[in-house]
């Protein structure tokens, strides 16, 4: 099972709670410590926690992505969203069928579009 590592700009409340009430793993920045860093530190922080980066900054993501695997570094995968404004329920329900779908293993040095999953 993947655990879900949210940035200071995917940690929208309701989300983070309804991944929890479905009995997902995930952690904010803030919990981690994290808040007011870099999307490299946090892309870094996620890869050696081995925990996958969720994030709706999607350029900058998909950005490092490709600036990884130029260099040859393997991340623990990461999720966009598109879609800020897609309601949680959807995004949740994206979460569990990719969560369902893919290993944690499987997730490594992958980027993921969430709503290809909803």
């Amino acid at each position: 099972m993947i655990v879900i590592y949210f940035d200071e700009d995917s940690g929208h409340h309701g989300l983070v709670a309804a991944v929890r009430r479905a009995g997902m793993t995930c952690w904010t920045t803030a919990e981690k410590r994290m808040r007011g860093h870099s999307d490299e530190d946090q892309l870094g922080f996620a890869a050696t926690e081995s925990i996958v980066l969720f994030s709706a900054n999607v350029g900058h993501f998909v950005r490092l992505d490709n600036q990884w695997r130029a260099e040859g570094r393997i991340h623990a995968g990461i999720i966009v969203l598109t879609a800020q404004r897609a309601p949680v329920g959807v995004q949740l329900r994206a979460l569990q069928k990719l969560a369902a779908s893919v290993s944690a293993e499987e997730m490594r040095g992958r980027l993921e579009f969430l709503l290809n999953w909803a």
